[in-house]
């Protein structure tokens, strides 16, 4: 049984060698990120490169390309090119001093992105998504976003897509005082999402939609 698994995964690796292009870094793009991580549940680690491209959008900075390589016998082969669910290079606010704050991570066979734009000083959005190969594609499967205001508000919208539950939170405070301006709320329901989101074409922070029966809205 041993010997039999190991050579499905042998004759596994060479149908990817096959299908699988080798990756090459496209022409002029400077490297911004790189992690691994078991994405497949093969027991092998991904690689995950994030490139600047060439292509800049005026105050937001370059584009950004995110890409999934395989490592088959030793080579990198590309199994997955995204070119939304980054920000550009400078599309952080007021944060080009501190740099621009890009997380990407693997956990559970999962894709996590953390990405953060600066209001101002006190003021930060940070969008956390995650995303997971399941059906032959790549879906946003969860989000978290906090908007937090240092000395006033932090507001946080939580979302798991496969199971449409969304848990919504609102925290203010005084730091003079040191006490709630009023005291925090929680709203927790079911939204019926059509679909999971796929990765392609999904951009963090673009989405508001409407809380059911509310004038309010959650974000992702």
């Amino acid at each position: 049984m041993r010997y039999f698994f190991l050579f499905f995964i042998l004759l596994s690796l060479e149908s990817i060698a096959q299908v699988l292009p080798n990756f090459v870094v496209p022409a002029g793009r400077t490297k911004v990120f790189e992690t691994k991580g078991d994405l497949d549940k093969d027991g092998i680690d991904e690689v995950i490169l994030a490139f600047n491209t060439t292509k800049k959008i005026d105050r937001t900075g370059y584009t950004r390309e995110l890409f999934i390589c395989k490592v088959v016998n030793g080579t990198l082969k590309l199994w997955k090119k995204n070119t939304s669910v980054l920000w550009n290079s400078e599309d952080c606010g007021f944060c080009t001093d501190n740099g621009i704050d890009l997380i990407i991570k693997i956990k559970n066979n999962t894709l996590i992105i953390e990405q953060t734009f600066w209001h101002n000083t006190r003021h930060t959005s940070k969008y956390k998504n995650i995303y997971r190969y399941q059906n032959n594609d790549w879906f946003l499967i969860g989000s978290t976003y906090k908007d937090d205001y240092n000395c006033g508000y932090h507001h946080t919208f939580d979302i798991n897509f496969s199971t449409k539950q969304v848990h919504v939170s609102y925290d203010n405070e005084d730091c003079e005082d040191s006490v709630q301006l009023y005291p925090a709320t929680e709203k927790l329901f079911k939204y019926p999402f059509k679909s999971v989101p796929k990765m392609d074409g999904f951009t963090p922070g673009r989405t508001e939609t409407k809380i059911p029966n509310s004038k309010q809205f959650f974000y992702y």
